[in-house]
């Protein structure tokens, strides 16, 4: 597996992961009123927003707990990692998507890359046997 494709994977594995903690974020904010409901006055509604983003980065090392199990072979994160994990997770699913995204975009171009050094090399290729028929004949 090249790097491209292990950054591919381990950025597709956290989109996951960021989708899984954010639903358990929602079935926590389900069961908490004071977390599921905006707040009017400024001060408690930042103390809400600061206690989701905890929730979410926990939410996001539970997650990532749980799932280890389930990573591909040659990815065997240890604690540290799972509390990092955790916390990209939290960073929210729209911004992993777009990272996913980005990286598709450069793995298309390194494969049209490659199919267009092929074309050469199969170009020169003709040129030559042109060549060499040319001065035969």
């Amino acid at each position: 597996m090249n790097a491209l494709d292990t950054i591919t994977l381990v950025v597709s594995l956290l989109a996951v992961l960021s989708i899984s903690s954010e639903r358990l974020v929602e079935i926590i904010k389900g069961w908490v009123p004071f977390l599921s409901k905006e707040n009017e006055d400024a001060n408690k509604e930042r103390h809400r927003k600061w206690l989701l983003q905890l929730l979410a980065v926990g939410a996001g090392i539970v997650t990532a707990s749980l799932a280890v199990p389930m990573f591909p072979s040659g990815i065997a994160p240890g604690p540290a990692q799972i509390v990092g994990l955790g916390f990209l997770a939290s960073g929210g699913s729209g911004f992993w998507n777009a990272i996913l995204g980005y990286l598709k975009g450069i793995k298309d171009i390194k494969q049209v890359q490659a199919l267009e050094q092929k074309k050469s090399v199969a170009a020169a290729g003709d040129a030559q046997i042109r060549a060499k028929l040319l001065r035969a004949a």
